[in-house]
């Protein structure tokens, strides 16, 4: 299962012997590249008061050995112990985490909104490389070890003081951020128009006039509800210190290690791109496979190799910059997949993907034809029916893997169901909620992003739904289709005439007049829970 924001919260057992408040150790910094200096010169650890059971330390990083000048960061936090100790790989419970860094001039501490504890950056691994810990049988000096691993380097004890008084940081703001719920706008700039250039789309397509966002519009933007942003350096200083998320496509302007301490600093890339969509278009492929079978392994395997590499991307762009990694990988483990091949959503969550988003063009003229040429379903739907079917599918294709899925708004998408297909999305678990912006007939004009996220924020705080990191609801039926099939009425991969998907159709309609809460999902020969009735489909 991927590394969830919000669930870093294990605690460990105490360490026999602690050390004692005000104590605190200067560290040089030994470089694990050959050849390469390292990011930055010295570490000062330092002990403050217990909180309870738990208690409180600081972490200080400086550029050079010169205690007396600004550090790169300052980061006080809150845990069951000061966690340097070996032995303790698994994640431990952080109640508080503050930052102050001096170059901006800003102190920040972070907090999941859902459960009032501390949120940490979703880096994979994040608190064994972000935080010191022991080497193998260090010893120690008054209760520090005397060797320590951190940031892919190694930390070497060179004097210890006690006594050391305790400032406590006092944040300027406390930046109360919502993981399970990400309401984000693809780019950073708007179309100047501020109005549909056509609709329906075309086959002529206009393309609009983009700007980018200004101070103001994320104000706007902020207030409306969006909290998930892609940034150019400029924009950064806009969306850091605001209880938003910001990923830096590219890295310009990012500050290593500093700026990667901030919980809401997110990645580099916002998404995947369509590892489906590009295969279905891929000759050299396409020509040659002869099942839906050799489709699925083909993607699964395309989806691994693309995940295990994108989410180094930020990493390899910052090597180029000349950051000493050392032996740690910047892992960005939230990744998820930008696709319209809705269909193929438990294939790439089983190849790696750590979420999916659906390109919404939906339109019900349009999926009633669909049904009945290709599944021969001659029935009118409603806006739902047409939602639950997608929806089925993304949720069907995520929940077996603890991963999460959502709904992209494009401008492709009837306006008069785009609104209940936000609403119907986050009601059914959805986490992403996302906006298409640039690309003619693809952009989502900015005003009807605003108005789009004012209406679903104003469903969600009134009707509040359990929290999606926990054990999931029971629903009322699942409907399994053979492994190594894509039965949908637009799948690229359904190789052959269509038998499955004829045979699925028939009872996917039974569950829509029956007004079930259903899922779609593949029977891979895992147990399958969480359902009151199971419906299995066979070859």
């Amino acid at each position: 299962m991927l590394i969830i924001w919000a669930l870093l919260g294990v605690t460990v057992a105490a360490h026999a012997e602690g050390p004692a408040t005000g104590t605190e150790g200067h560290y040089a910094v030994l470089s694990c590249k050959t050849g390469a200096p390292p990011p930055f010169a010295t570490v000062d650890l330092l002990i403050g008061p217990s909180e309870g059971s738990n208690v409180w330390w600081q972490i200080e990083a400086r550029e050079k050995d010169e205690p007396a000048s600004d550090p790169l960061f300052q980061l006080q936090v809150l845990t069951a112990q000061p966690l340097f100790w070996s032995g303790n790989d698994k994640p431990f419970a952080v109640h508080r985490y503050i930052l102050h860094i001096p170059q901006t001039k800003e102190t920040i501490e972070y907090r999941d909104i859902h459960t009032n504890r501390a949120l940490l950056p979703p880096w994979g691994s994040f608190t064994a490389n972000f935080f010191p810990r022991e080497v193998h049988e260090s010893p120690s000096d008054q209760g520090l070890p005397k060797t320590c691993s951190y940031l892919g380097h190694i930390l070497n004890l060179q004097s210890v003081k006690t006594g050391k008084v305790w400032t406590a940081l006092k944040p300027d703001k406390v930046l109360d951020l919502d993981p399970e719920l990400l309401i984000g706008t693809s780019r950073s700039f708007k179309d100047k128009e501020g109005h549909r250039l056509q609709f329906p789309p075309t086959t002529q397509p206009v393309d609009y006039k983009y700007v980018p966002f200004v101070e103001d519009d994320y104000k706007v933007m902020i207030e409306a509800g969006i909290n998930l942003y892609v940034v150019q350096p400029d924009q950064m200083k806009f969306v850091r210190d605001e209880p938003v998320f910001y990923v830096c496509w590219g890295g310009e302007g990012l500050h290593f290690p500093a700026d990667f301490y901030r919980s809401n600093l997110v990645g580099g890339p916002m998404f995947m791109d369509e590892p489906a969509s590009i295969m279905s278009g891929d000759m050299a492929v396409m020509h040659k496979v002869r099942t839906s079978l050799d489709c699925y392994a083909v993607l699964e395997q395309r989806v691994k190799e693309q995940y295990d590499n994108e989410i180094y991307e930020l990493e390899r762009l910052l090597k180029q910059k000349g950051v000493n990694f050392g032996t740690m990988r910047l892992a960005q483990m939230e990744l998820p997949i930008w696709e319209t091949v809705f269909d193929s959503t438990f294939c790439q969550m089983s190849g790696g993907g750590s979420g999916i988003i659906h390109e919404a063009r939906y339109q019900l003229d349009e999926f009633n034809q669909w049904m009945a040429e290709r599944a021969g379903t001659q029935r009118k739907f409603t806006v739902d029916e047409l939602l639950r079917y997608y929806y089925a599918f993304l949720r069907g294709g995520t929940v077996p893997f603890g991963k999460f899925w959502g709904t992209s708004i494009y401008g492709q998408c009837d306006p008069k169901i785009a609104p209940r297909a936000m609403d119907l999305a986050y009601d059914m678990g959805a986490r992403y909620l996302w906006y298409w912006t640039s690309d003619h007939e693809h952009h989502m004009p900015w005003p009807e992003q605003l108005e789009l996220t004012r209406s679903v924020r104003k469903h969600a705080a009134e009707h509040p739904r359990p929290s999606i990191f926990g054990p999931q609801p029971e629903r009322d039926l699942v409907i399994t289709i053979p492994y190594g099939t894509f039965p949908s009425i637009w799948s690229a991969f359904d190789i052959g005439d269509r038998t499955m998907l004829k045979k699925v159709q028939p009872v996917i309609n039974k569950a829509l007049d029956e007004k079930l809460d259903f899922d779609i999902t593949v029977d891979d020969g895992r147990k399958i829970t969480g359902y009151k009735r199971l419906e299995r489909i066979t070859k």
